[in-house]
């Protein structure tokens, strides 16, 4: 599986519902209100980079830290099938 031009390995159902529980604690709503806590959010990403590359600090040392988080965020969506074009 790639994302953008980097190969990205495939994670379990195990490992996809973790990233999931992870991520959904990151939306809060308060008072009718959703708001992000940044640090679920952050760990959700971390893990998506953990599970995705065998040696992250490798394959991220020529990026930024903006572009190590929009690569970090196309795989989490990837990975949570929120871009699987084969929905109804």
């Amino acid at each position: 599986m790639k994302v953008e031009d980097k190969e990205i390995k495939e994670i379990t159902f195990a490992q996809e519902r973790e990233l999931y529980n992870t991520y959904k604690r990151a939306y809060v709503t308060k008072d009718g209100k959703v708001e992000i806590d940044w640090d679920s959010h952050d760990k959700a990403i971390a893990m998506a980079l953990e599970f995705a590359l065998d040696n992250p600090e490798e394959v991220l040392k020529n990026m930024s830290h903006p572009e190590i988080d929009k690569f970090a965020q196309d795989i989490l969506l990837q990975y949570l099938r929120v871009n699987d074009e084969k929905k109804p």
